[in-house]
């Protein structure tokens, strides 16, 4: 398994529209080979840097990676993605709680 973490900037009062455009992409990846699950975490903070900070499985780097073809790069091509910086990244476990 690997865990893509991708934290993204969303400008004030941009929050919704950021979660159309994710929907749209997270629909698209949710169906590749290698997909397991994601989970969406907002802030609680409304001043905090990262205001999503989204976390996917994956089975594999290879299906990861394989994934990002054609058809998403044209989801992200739309223009209204420039106003969300992302900051991602592909992690592999090496602690599993709760031993210590």
């Amino acid at each position: 398994m690997v865990y893509f973490v991708n934290c993204f900037e969303i400008p004030a009062g941009e929050e919704e529209r950021f979660l159309g455009l994710w929907r749209g992409v997270n629909a698209y990846m949710a169906i590749k080979p290698g997909y397991v699950s994601h989970r969406l975490h907002r802030s609680m903070a409304p001043d905090a840097r990262f205001r999503f900070v989204n976390y996917a499985e994956w089975t594999s780097a290879e299906l990861f990676e394989a994934a990002h073809d054609d058809g998403f790069r044209h989801l992200l091509a739309d223009p209204q993605w420039r106003d969300f910086v992302p900051n991602g990244g592909l992690y592999e476990a090496i602690h599993e709680g709760p031993q210590q």
